[in-house]
């Protein structure tokens, strides 16, 4: 529920729970939750251009309030509507959208380790694992502005898994569970993918020319390629790497950053994990391998990669934008 305070901020307070003792029904029921009318005043949020992802952007002028408390907010189906509106409302100050996904792992490799394959074969592994395994479990989402990240992290949990009939890679799934995933929850109260879709077109986040959105991901191509399909509602993806290429511009824009890409540029590599340490970042809410609080770190790591590694004013989105690690020619 969004709310505008006097100030001319926006305040995102948490979903209303399901009335006690009503049980949570699948989509065709619908249940009425109370809600409050928004109190509107006027916003005059800072122009686009002032807005450069640059190494000045990462040096985080904080307003001198206390800062909000920060958390990690799930998203299911019931309250699906009201957090794509409240993400929407922040986009024209965090217009940086920094992404993680969560999927049932992969069941084709290659013999060839992936940095000696070319991004056409590392391409054509992503595709055919996406396009096979088909179900995106999590979906996390930061937004970062120019005074830094905003305090919620929001964490998309999807139904139409099931680890009886659908194919995924066994391990993956047990460490999914190790690390708190809850399979029967996503199948009582996940996100239909179609339904996401069309809230997908209906937000701020489909209106990326308008709102100069730079959308960044973690090693991204299959973060990319599992929320393309939900977008397509299910389509296969494209069989050649450079159709790839064009659907994530038309998707996302041309200059997705992919964050494991720019930190090789600055001699730093392996996973999220790994690089953030290197860095000193500690991870600020959240467990590895749930995708919002890995959104938040990837956001994090970048606004640190920025700070150390590159000059004021550096466009980043011009130098790497739309290169994605091991597809990027």
């Amino acid at each position: 529920m969004i709310f505008y305070g006097d100030g001319g901020g926006t305040m995102v307070l948490p979903p209303l729970p399901p009335p006690p003792g009503h049980h949570i029904l699948r989509p065709g029921i619908v249940v009425h939750l109370p809600m409050q009318m928004p109190v509107h005043v006027h916003m005059h949020p800072p122009p686009m251009e002032q807005f450069a992802f640059a190494a000045a952007a990462a040096r985080l002028h904080l307003d001198p309030q206390p800062p909000a408390e920060l958390q990690v907010r799930d998203v299911w189906y019931w309250n699906l509507a009201e957090e794509m509106s409240a993400i929407t409302a922040l986009l024209p100050t965090h217009p940086m959208v920094c992404i993680d996904t969560e999927f049932p792992g992969t069941v084709y490799d290659s013999p060839k380790p992936r940095y000696l394959r070319h991004p056409h074969e590392n391409y054509a592994l992503v595709r055919r694992n996406a396009d096979e395994l088909k179900k995106l479990l999590q979906l996390g989402l930061t937004l970062v502005g120019p005074e830094g990240r905003h305090p919620v992290v929001w964490q998309f949990n999807f139904w139409g898994f099931d680890e009886a009939l659908d194919p995924h890679a066994p391990d993956s799934v047990a460490m999914l569970k190790a690390h708190g995933m809850d399979f029967h929850r996503l199948r009582e109260e996940g996100i239909d993918p179609l339904d996401f879709a069309d809230e997908f077109a209906r937000s701020g986040l489909a209106r990326r020319h308008s709102l100069g959105l730079t959308w960044v991901a973690f090693s991204g191509s299959y973060d990319f390629a599992y929320l393309a399909k939900v977008l397509l509602r299910g389509e296969r993806l494209p069989d050649k790497l450079d159709d790839f290429r064009n659907l994530v511009g038309k998707l996302f824009g041309p200059s997705v950053l992919d964050v494991k890409y720019i930190a090789k540029t600055c001699g730093l590599r392996g996973g999220l994990d790994q690089v953030a340490a290197a860095l000193g970042v500690e991870r600020a809410a959240g467990r590895a391998h749930n995708a919002g609080s890995d959104s938040l770190l990837t956001a994090d790591v970048l606004q640190v990669l920025l700070s150390r590694f590159f000059p004021p004013n550096f466009n980043v989105r011009l130098t790497h934008g739309g290169a994605i690690d091991g597809l990027a020619v």
